[in-house]
């Protein structure tokens, strides 16, 4: 098995150098596929083609090409191509959110998306390092849909129950994160491949939280 663990992602599974060298954690992309899928088609379903929901459809795929790509080739650079969709994703769903269920204007919504932007890269300078599988990082993510969750579910905000159980999502799939590099001597196949099969689901829970309860089309507010 090849030494990923002080390696480049820091996960458990790569048994071979080339491109099919950890094919559980390429091919479990394939879940993001099927989570943008699953969004398409609720897209579909309600007939008004609302373009932001599109976009944010376009990057859950994006999340799954990125990853398998990385997980292909693994190095600083394809390091990127598996952080970058993931992080605009998460913003783009924020932004939508808080324009849409929030009723924010268009800069209310850019400065709020911005704080919490700046509030993850403080966790990440100053939080604890290594921890969760090194999915420390996750975990301010984890605490808006909490937040954003509960405040909307006491609102009677539909959208609110979809984004308590895409942070119930979240929650498992750090724990399997956790569990991946101590589980690694004796399962070598490793949890990386289940870590994103729950983060699919986490991706595909908060894609139809907005597209059949969700928010409004932020273009309909004004700034």
């Amino acid at each position: 098995m090849i030494d990923t663990i002080h390696g480049i992602g820091h996960y458990c599974g790569r048994f071979a150098d080339g491109f099919w060298g950890e094919p559980q954690n390429s091919l479990s992309n394939g879940a993001f596929l099927i989570a943008a899928g699953v969004g398409f088609s609720a897209w579909r379903a309600r007939g008004a083609r609302d373009v932001w929901q599109g976009v944010l459809i376009a990057l859950a795929a994006l999340i799954g090409v990125g990853s398998f790509i990385f997980h292909a080739m693994p190095d600083n650079v394809t390091l990127q191509l598996d952080l970058i969709p993931i992080q605009m994703f998460g913003l783009a769903a924020f932004f939508y959110l808080a324009r849409g269920e929030f009723a924010l204007s268009r800069w209310l919504a850019v400065l709020a998306v911005a704080v919490f932007f700046l509030v993850r890269q403080g966790w990440l300078m100053i939080g604890p390092r290594g921890g969760l599988g090194g999915g420390m990082s996750h975990v301010p993510t984890v605490a808006l849909l909490i937040g954003c969750g509960l405040w909307l579910r006491g609102r009677q905000r539909p959208v609110g129950r979809y984004l308590l159980a895409a942070a119930g999502f979240y929650i498992a799939a750090l724990a399997v994160r956790s569990l991946d590099l101590p589980l690694c001597s004796r399962f070598p196949l490793g949890l990386h491949w289940l870590w994103h099969s729950l983060t699919a689901a986490v991706t595909g829970t908060v894609l139809l939280g907005l597209i059949r309860q969700g928010a409004s089309t932020p273009a309909r507010h004004e700034a």
